[in-house]
């Protein structure tokens, strides 16, 4: 059987369990809580049963479900996942039930006593006995308050084996919410270059739909309050020790520089974190983002999106020697949005843009004034050296060419910015190829095609860099903003218990959690860039 028919397979056995991975939702009222002591009635029932009954109970079967929503599990443990709202101290109100409604949930221990936000930072796991009273027999089992959103999957692949898969996803965000799951059919495949290598693994999932001919259509949904997609990036996390870069990095560029366009568009991406069980097993923390594509950038047909993905020398002579399909080897280059790897002359717009690369500086300056945004040009090289993104001089960007009055113009939008804040490659893999270059924090960040830019003062981007950096900060880049942003998503890492669970997880992935290092580097990085751009003629 073909890889095609496995597929379509493997989506038309999880498609039909897709209404199944859910129980009987909405019998409950949302928004609900409970008052401290109100389930010790329960509590009482549960104590007597647990002390008369044989624990002989087979776990394997069941599924725990929170106000007719099944949870995802880990079987090995025996602990489902709730996700609940972290920043309310209140508990939220809904029965737990067995989905088939042959088994009942019963708690074993009064948690509304408890301090919420405590029982989800430690990550306690409460206990509950589930009792079949047509056999008399109990089990124990537990349930993990998270304070993040989970994400369910189920698929007949081996995720450790298989790098092409299909079946079913549930999103799950905090129970407090009126509609708190999503549910669809996917097709998925492994994705990442440097992290393929690491045992956990980051995934392309494709949302879809399946008609009852076994026709394969796209089943855009909006998650986890992101835009609605049919495709959806899971990031491993793996080797960042803290867990919050690419987080933070994001938010600030979407704070200053993925909304300066004249389009009405986002020139960037979100990421929400989530906790990922797959097949009855915790497989860790992951952020989930949305895709850059061609529907984030409003791009039409006659547009073109380039991604740099491997760093690789840019010459206008390999794109004549070579063809599309080996771009990706020789230039480190991708096409999004088309059939395959693109025709050659889908490839125009980022050949000229190398050809102007290699002019003389006559030339250069002309083409480049008709071809870039200066604002998009400045806020990006702004971002970069504040984050000091070495990665993503040669590889991690976008290059949109956005089709405007006279030609086109080039729109750069940021991707996979983890080595950042003092974190830069290295080619030991028992490091998972990062480490630690403090003194980076005070260095000028060389980048040839800017620093030409900049040099040639191509549309008088060196003032538009000044003024645009003095705005900055004292609104997206303020000292006082960036400090919130940096504590809040080591607040959501820590605080929900997800980090910690994370590391017994992968014991052998980076959980440094070293804030304070990454906190340094930020404070002499800005100071640095506020004298630097004082003095924006002298860079180089």
């Amino acid at each position: 059987m073909g890889k095609k028919a496995v597929l379509l397979f493997s989506v038309l056995l999880f498609a039909g369990l897709v209404f199944g991975l859910t129980g009987i939702s909405g019998q409950e009222e949302t928004g609900k809580i409970l008052s401290a002591g109100s389930l010790a009635g329960e509590v009482r029932q549960a104590e007597k049963l647990l002390a008369g009954l044989p624990g002989t109970l087979d776990t394997e079967e069941l599924r725990l479900c929170f106000r007719g929503e099944e949870l995802a599990c880990d079987r090995k443990t025996n602990v489902w996942y709730l996700p609940s709202d972290m920043e309310s101290d209140a508990w939220e109100a809904g029965t737990f039930t067995d989905f088939g409604g042959t088994v009942r949930i019963l708690p074993l221990l009064d948690y509304t006593t408890l301090d919420k936000q405590s029982v989800i930072a430690e990550g306690q796991q409460i206990p509950f006995l589930a009792w079949k009273e047509s056999e008399e027999t109990c089990a124990l089992v537990y349930v993990v308050f998270t304070g993040l959103p989970v994400v369910r999957i189920e698929t007949d692949a081996d995720l450790d084996v298989d790098t092409v898969f299909a079946g079913s996803v549930v999103f799950y965000e905090p129970c407090s919410k009126p509609e708190w799951t999503v549910s669809s059919a996917f097709q998925a495949h492994e994705r990442g270059q440097t992290t393929r290598a690491y045992p956990k693994k980051g995934y392309r999932l494709n949302l879809i739909s399946v008609t009852p001919t076994g026709a394969v259509n796209e089943n855009p949904e909006p998650v986890l309050g992101m835009r609605k997609s049919d495709t959806w990036i899971f990031y491993a996390i793996y080797s960042d020790g803290t867990k919050i870069r690419d987080r933070f990095n994001i938010e600030l560029w979407n704070g200053f520089g993925a909304e300066n366009t004249p389009y009405q568009a986002h020139f960037g991406t979100h990421m929400e974190y989530a906790e990922l069980v797959v097949n009855g097993e915790y497989r860790g923390l992951y952020g989930i983002l949305e895709p850059v594509d061609s529907r984030q950038l409003s791009m039409s047909e006659q547009e073109y999106l380039y991604k740099r993905t491997v760093g690789r020398e840019l010459l206008s002579g390999t794109f004549d020697e070579t063809g599309p399909e080996d771009y990706l080897t020789t230039l480190g280059m991708e096409i999004k949005g088309k059939d395959g790897y693109g025709s050659r002359a889908d490839w125009r717009c980022f050949r000229d843009f190398v050809q102007m690369c290699e002019e003389e500086d006559e030339v250069f300056l002309r083409e480049a004034e008709k071809l870039l945004y200066t604002a998009n040009a400045a806020d990006m090289w702004l971002y970069l050296q504040m984050i000091y993104g070495e990665d993503n001089i040669y590889k991690n960007m976008f290059f949109a060419f956005k089709k405007e009055q006279g030609g086109y113009r080039l729109y750069l939008v940021p991707w996979d910015v983890d080595l950042t804040w003092g974190n830069v490659y290295t080619d030991q893999e028992e490091e998972l190829y990062v480490t630690g270059a403090p003194e980076r924090a005070e260095n000028y960040l060389e980048w040839p095609f800017m620093d030409r830019v900049l040099a040639l003062d191509v549309g008088k981007i060196r003032s538009v860099v000044s003024d645009r950096w003095k705005e900055l900060r004292q609104s997206a880049l303020s000292d006082v903003h960036m400090e919130e942003l940096f504590q809040r998503y080591r607040h959501q890492v820590q605080d929900s218990g997800a980090f910690q669970r994370d590391a017994l997880r992968w014991p052998d992935s980076h959980h440094d959690g070293d804030y304070e290092r990454m906190h340094d580097f930020m404070v002499t990085r800005m100071n640095y860039l506020d004298k630097m751009i004082e003095n924006i003629d002298g860079c180089k």
